[in-house]
């Protein structure tokens, strides 16, 4: 019952009864004022569950880390949900990792990740709820540089966001764990020194790894910015980081500009470590090597897809099991084994299953090297050609927007605890009771 409905019931049900006699009129009344006091409770208490449900958005990075400071045990879930349909601008961090800007600025810091930590974007963590992290240094900080001392990060989920343009990092992790991301995208990365970078090492715990996982994730119009940058979008530094790409999309990424060591340095993903991709499709990418390179560990990829996105060395995946075939730079070469991009297509069932499809391995590169790589591999000389400043043809690199052209800001304000129905509720709860005490009085 709607609570004037209620009020209305007790009302006609105390008067009709009041002319019976007075001590039965006081009599229904009190058993309708408990019915409806019981009544009213349970409400209040179920809107407090939807209370807890619909939690409350969060528009200031800061209150993440104003409520982490007073978690000190993080072995149970943290769910924190973003307002949508904004963009958030991400500070800039000095030589010691600092904050430059004040926090009164507008700018925000990085999301920080903990273990048992889920950062969504809305309540369903999806991209369509327009969650945009632009510029700044670093948008992600799995490591110690802003003070969240932790030994892991565990369990961490990042849920429908987009990052655009970081000037470092997008994402900077230096801590053993696991760190899920769920309908992310990367776009218009074309000053940073790496987007991902995967930078766990302890040569005291050699047992202990960093896994990320991309699943349902694009890597859309990133640029390889030149000298002092990765030639890589994805770059696992040692054999304690797994790389894990699942259903993923990377489309119209240029590794080749201002790159002066192509066909030795320009990658989509490179790793030190292991790495698994599935499902994933790599098309109109730019890249002088491979879309993929594994150095001395294990690649496992199974129903890729790539089209107009091969290097000189290998068409798919380079792979470099032992150290001759690094010193004669002469890897196995891994193909891509299907035949259309399954993220465009609409699953159906078959009349009998088939066998999972096998890595298609080529005795040799397709293009004979022309040079040994290094371990670190910087272009020597600085670059030679400015940034264009405007696209061209499709599949090429489009250059960045600090803020996305055709957002729309929304019309009304951050949903707050204040405006739910729950405090509504209760102060129409308190309002009867008032009335229903002074009525009880004049009655006796």
């Amino acid at each position: 019952l709607l609570w004037k409905d209620t009020i209305a019931i007790v009302a006609i049900m105390t008067a009709r009864s009041t002319k019976n006699g007075p001590l039965l009129g006081t009599y229904i009344f009190r058993q309708c004022l408990a019915v409806f006091c019981l009544l009213s409770s349970l409400g209040g208490k179920q809107s407090s569950l939807s209370l807890v449900s619909a939690q409350s958005c969060i528009d200031n990075f800061y209150e993440i880390y104003e409520k982490e400071a007073l978690v000190t045990d993080t072995t149970f879930n943290r769910l924190y949900i973003i307002c949508p349909r904004r963009i958030y601008e991400i500070a800039t961090l000095d030589f010691n990792g600092n904050i430059r800007e004040p926090q009164s600025s507008g700018v925000f810091p990085p999301l920080p990740l903990r273990s048992n930590i889920t950062i969504r974007c809305g309540d369903q963590g999806s991209r369509e709820d327009l969650c945009w992290l632009t510029g700044g240094d670093l948008h992600m900080d799995g490591t110690n540089v802003l003070g969240l001392a932790e030994e892991t990060i565990e369990n961490v989920s990042i849920e429908g966001f987009v990052f655009i343009g970081a000037r470092k990092h997008s994402l900077w992790a230096a801590k053993p764990g696991s760190i899920f991301f769920r309908d992310c995208e990367w776009k218009d990365f074309v000053n940073s020194q790496v987007p991902i970078m995967l930078d766990y090492y302890d040569v005291l715990n050699p047992s202990k790894k960093l896994v990320t996982t991309f699943s349902d994730c694009e890597f859309r119009n990133n640029r390889y910015f030149g000298m002092g940058s990765q030639t890589a979008l994805i770059y696992s530094n040692s054999v304690q980081n797994t790389v894990v790409v699942q259903q993923s999309l990377f489309e119209n990424n240029d590794m080749i500009f201002n790159n002066t060591r192509p066909d030795t340095h320009s990658f989509i993903i490179e790793s030190l470590g292991p790495t698994v991709i599935e499902n994933t499709c790599f098309q109109n990418n730019l890249v002088g090597t491979s879309d993929v390179v594994v150095f001395g560990s294990s690649f496992s990829s199974r129903l890729n897809f790539a089209t107009n996105s091969s290097g000189t060395l290998c068409s798919f995946s380079s792979v470099f099991e032992t150290i001759q075939q690094f010193d004669a730079f002469t890897p196995l070469c891994v193909d891509a084994t299907a035949i259309s991009c399954v993220r465009y297509e609409t699953s159906s069932p078959t009349a009998s299953p088939s066998s999972a499809p096998t890595p298609v391995i080529s005795a040799s590169p397709s293009v004979p090297p022309t040079s040994q790589p290094t371990t670190t591999p910087y272009p020597s000389p600085m670059p030679s050609m400015a940034p264009s400043l405007s696209p061209t043809e499709p599949g090429e690199t489009r250059p960045p927007s600090l803020a996305p052209v055709e957002f729309t800001w929304p019309d009304t304000e951050a949903p707050s605890a204040a405006s739910s129905g729950w405090f509504t509720g209760q102060r129409n709860v308190t309002l009867f009771l008032l009335g229903a005490m002074a009525y009880y009085c004049l009655v006796l």
